[in-house]
């Protein structure tokens, strides 16, 4: 019969040292649908697509036809001299496209629903970088509108 080899453990093998993890805070840039047919982009959410002015910012924005139903919007940075291009603009705090036409005709009831969401950094081929404002949330909108803006 063979001899075992056995190695046995002290209280020091037991003792756990503890370590505090910093959780890091991760930002994540966010849009949303206002009651009057506006997708509102926070300053934090600016500042992450690298929009330096907003006074000529301006972006092209679409739609994945490949998919069935609205999962979300491309947001393209283009110049000013692009006249497919929408504008950014200032409402309250922050800012602002102005899609009520695109958003009735995809049928998106934003006026009863709100439509949150979260934005990615995206490369598309041939048309270059970009971000993809996928909707991750929607839910019926209390009575009161979320901006207090008349149309």
């Amino acid at each position: 019969m063979k001899k075992k080899e056995i190695k046995f453990f002290t209280q020091e093998d037991n003792f756990v040292e503890k370590t505090r993890v910093v959780k890091e805070e991760v930002f994540v840039p966010e849009a949303h649908i206002t009651s009057n047919g506006k997708l509102s982009l926070p300053l934090p959410t600016l500042e992450f697509l690298g929009v330096e002015s907003t006074l000529t910012a301006r972006f092209k924005v679409g739609v994945d036809q490949n998919k069935k139903g609205f999962v979300g919007l491309y947001l393209i940075p283009s110049d000013e001299s692009d006249p497919t291009a929408f504008e950014l603009v200032k409402i309250g705090r922050g800012f602002s496209l102005l899609l009520k036409g695109i958003f009735i005709k995809l049928g998106l009831a934003y006026r009863t629903t709100e439509f949150h969401f979260t934005i990615k950094k995206i490369d598309l081929d041939g048309i270059g970088t970009g971000f993809f404002a996928k909707l991750v949330d929607e839910k019926p909108r209390t009575k009161k509108g979320d901006d207090g803006d008349e149309d």
